[in-house]
């Protein structure tokens, strides 16, 4: 498998997971401190996809 295709399927997991934990089908709530790591995380994701496509 090609490393961008690789990439993109690892950082759009990522996002999807990140996405279901502030959902409402999530069991229980994320606390405040939870939410804003989840969110840098997330940013941190969409930020190294960016540098990818840059790259391309």
């Amino acid at each position: 498998m090609s490393d961008t295709k690789k990439l993109l399927e690892e950082k759009t997991a990522q996002l999807e997971q990140g996405l279901f934990f502030m959902s409402k089908d999530r069991a229980r709530a994320l606390s405040n401190h939870e939410t804003e790591d989840l969110i840098e995380e997330l940013r941190a994701a969409v930020a190294e996809l960016k540098a990818h496509a840059n790259q391309l």
